[in-house]
């Protein structure tokens, strides 16, 4: 059942949360004091760039993302078998007898054009449809990570992020990594979309995943996500594949947006108002003073939207999400909104904030850890957007 499900992971979380906390304690750090580097680590080593590719939407949909990912086909495959193997069996068992019942008809309903992307890579990479189509909506099921978007004191808009995946998918104990991650880092690349040869938009992107995790739209607005979880997490999900789909998928609904809004007010109106399957954080940023929000997102509504404007008018400069409701204190073993808050209030201030000095908060432990895979900066107004793999070596914190 749904609810069984849901009690599965549920009890996953749990298990894995507890036998992990001594892991954080051996490389924790204090809760609220910054642990930002003396010394500045921007620009950090070419090595680290992620390349950039080109996604012609001229093209169709199905061929769009063929020279992308083909040369990728057993990193991807090798990703997506190991996120498998390690889903609760009980879990594995229904949700992959879903997609595998459905996979076809699954994409069929989903946005479109972006059923057909997926069915394009499939394609092109051999890997099995529904194998595709899980690995699609797997940040529906897990994900931590931390946004920002900050006002320097010239009223010039910038967002950050970095992106943290794999938790409860395979803690390596003789490298103390997390295989996903250590999997999923290869496949990054910064994606430009064009169209008749100009530019729509930009995101940071994993081979094989069409969502939109991390994009900017030069002049118009910037867009991150971060999971949110509640007793919602998993039910809305499952009751999507057995065809309730009044609903839409988080990341397919932010690039909707990308693709549809034409302004920081046209976006926050469709992220705002679309029925999700389930929760999810969405921060996004614009290019005029006080244009940024973090929306915390239930199915149906945003609650207690956290605008950028509001904070400025108690005297901060920037809003901050983690994975936890802004409103609650998070806790105490995964404590990562405390330490950037300390280090954007007390290193850096509204005079200092620019692409250094976030890329320096976000390479700060604990919001860089054994799961983060990049951080990308962004500035909307003059469409500059930088990308970088993060991998942080032990003793760093596993979350």
């Amino acid at each position: 059942s749904t609810q069984s499900t849901w009690g599965v992971l549920a009890m996953l979380r749990a298990c894995v949360a507890i036998a992990l906390v001594a892991l954080a304690a051996a490389a924790a750090v204090s809760e609220d004091k910054c642990r930002m580097p003396a010394q500045s680590l921007y620009p950090p080593p070419a090595n680290t760039t992620i390349r950039w590719v080109t996604i012609d939407m001229d093209k169709a949909p199905q061929d769009r993302w063929t020279d992308v990912v083909a040369p990728l086909s057993k990193q991807i495959a090798a990703m997506i078998d190991n996120v498998v193997d390690l889903l609760p069996e009980k879990l594995r068992t229904e949700l992959m007898g879903l997609i595998d019942k459905h996979a076809e008809n699954i994409c069929s309903f989903f946005p479109q054009p972006y059923g057909d992307e997926i069915v394009g890579i499939s394609r092109a990479t051999g890997i099995d449809l529904g194998l595709l189509v899980l690995f699609n909506i797997a940040y529906e099921l897990e994900g931590v990570c931390t946004s920002i978007v900050a006002q320097d004191e010239n009223g010039e808009i910038y967002h950050a992020r970095n992106l943290d995946f794999g938790l409860f998918f395979g803690w390596d104990k003789a490298n103390v990594t997390w295989r996903t991650t250590e999997l999923l880092r290869p496949l990054l690349v910064n994606a430009i979309f064009t169209s008749k040869g100009q530019e729509l938009y930009r995101t940071t992107a994993y081979a094989g995943y069409v969502g939109l995790l991390t994009g900017m739209k030069k002049g118009g607005f910037s867009i991150t996500v971060d999971t949110r979880f509640d007793n919602n997490l998993d039910r809305g999900l499952i009751q999507w594949l057995r065809g309730n789909h009044s609903g839409h998928f988080l990341t397919f609904t932010t690039r909707y947006a990308m693709e549809n809004a034409a302004n920081y007010d046209e976006a926050l109106t469709i992220l705002n108002n679309t029925q999700l399957i389930g929760p999810g954080y969405i921060i996004l940023g614009g290019t005029s003073a006080g244009q940024g929000v973090v929306l915390t997102r239930a199915e149906e509504k945003s609650l207690r939207p956290n605008f950028l404007t509001a904070r400025i008018q108690n005297g901060s400069f920037y809003v901050l999400e983690t994975n936890y409701d802004w409103w609650v204190q998070p806790p105490f073993f995964d404590n990562r909104r405390d330490p950037a808050e300390a280090c954007l209030n007390t290193r850096v201030g509204a005079k200092n904030v620019g692409f250094a000095s976030l890329f320096n908060v976000l390479s700060s432990r604990p919001n860089l850890n054994l799961l983060t895979t990049y951080t990308t900066l962004m500035h909307v107004a003059s469409g500059t957007m930088e990308a970088y793999t993060q991998d942080c070596k032990w003793p760093c914190p596993p979350w």
